[in-house]
């Protein structure tokens, strides 16, 4: 048994792993790779402290050696479920047990889903869900990125840098990206904007060619080689913990330290319900985690 097990290797879990081990306690991290993390997937981080301009997968990669150098032990395997224990938890993998006294899961969210017809069966094949990821298959291509928050205009950022042609699609008239990455799309004379769009094909045999999509009444076809879907993310839960609390999006419910309703478990990161989603924030969760085992141990 182990004092903490942290069920995600991102920014959240790898904090709160260096604040464990510092404190003392012995600390086991599942982490199924750096592929899984949303950083590692950021084409470009501009807002955390310290560095002017860093890749996402940069960023990610000091965050790993810090915690190397710490000597906290990664267990690259997938937890498959989560039960609460007379001693604390019981963590499975496919084939191992492990138990310990606290658990902290950050695991994130995954992206959504656009939900038309053709995308499940293109997958891979053409629709991706990033441009970091899989953006090098489409040089001096035509793609669409779906979507109108900062994943989507950073992705599309990104992909003009190696595309021919980026078509962003919205389906209102006002991004919800922040205004500097709108201001950079504009300025980027091979992104065009469709604005008021509902799209609800993606067509193509062996690959994509070309979506179908409505603004107003009038259904229209737009020839492409790629759809960039960037609709938005949902917490990452993949196992059922009986009796934890979670908002209407899925989201954790947590106290100020982190704390979920169930004692013992904590949740940290992107897959807790908050008010700001960044580094800075998943970072500084760890941080709160820790504290709030720490009173718990010490029996505030």
């Amino acid at each position: 048994m182990v004092d903490v097990i942290i069920v995600g290797g991102g920014p959240a879990g790898l904090s709160a792993a260096i604040y464990a081990k510092r404190a003392g306690f012995s600390v086991t991290v599942f982490d199924k790779g750096a592929s899984e993390c949303q950083l590692a997937k950021a084409a470009d981080v501009e807002n955390y402290l310290g560095f002017d301009l860093i890749s996402g997968a940069e960023l990610q990669e000091k965050f790993v050696e810090h915690v190397n150098k710490n000597d906290i032990k990664i267990v690259k395997k997938a937890v498959v479920s989560v039960e609460k224990s007379d001693v604390g938890f019981t963590v499975n993998t496919k084939k191992e047990t492990f138990e310990c006294k606290y658990l902290i899961l950050a695991t994130g969210r995954s992206h959504k889903h656009l939900g038309v017809e053709g995308e499940e069966r293109l997958s891979g094949a053409g629709v991706s869900y990033c441009a970091t990821c899989d953006g090098y298959f489409f040089k001096d291509k035509v793609v669409a990125v779906v979507g109108g928050g900062d994943s989507a205009l950073s992705q599309a950022l990104y992909l003009s840098a190696i595309c021919k042609k980026v078509y962003i699609i919205h389906r209102r008239s006002v991004f919800k990206a922040a205004n500097y990455l709108v201001e950079r799309a504009k300025a980027r004379e091979n992104i065009e904007f469709i604005f008021d769009a509902s799209v609800s094909e993606i067509s193509g045999e062996e690959s994509v060619s070309g979506i179908t999509y409505t603004v107003g009444e009038t259904k229209k076809t737009l020839a492409c080689d790629g759809v960039f879907g960037a609709v938005g993310e949902a917490p990452n839960i993949k196992f059922a913990i009986d009796g934890l609390c979670v908002d209407s999006r899925g989201l954790v419910i947590t106290d100020g330290l982190c704390k979920t309703n169930i004692d013992g478990l904590y949740a940290v990161g992107d897959i807790r319900q908050k008010e700001v989603y960044q580094v800075v924030t998943a970072v500084a969760d760890g941080a709160l985690a820790l504290e709030g085992i720490l009173r718990s141990a010490n029996g505030n």
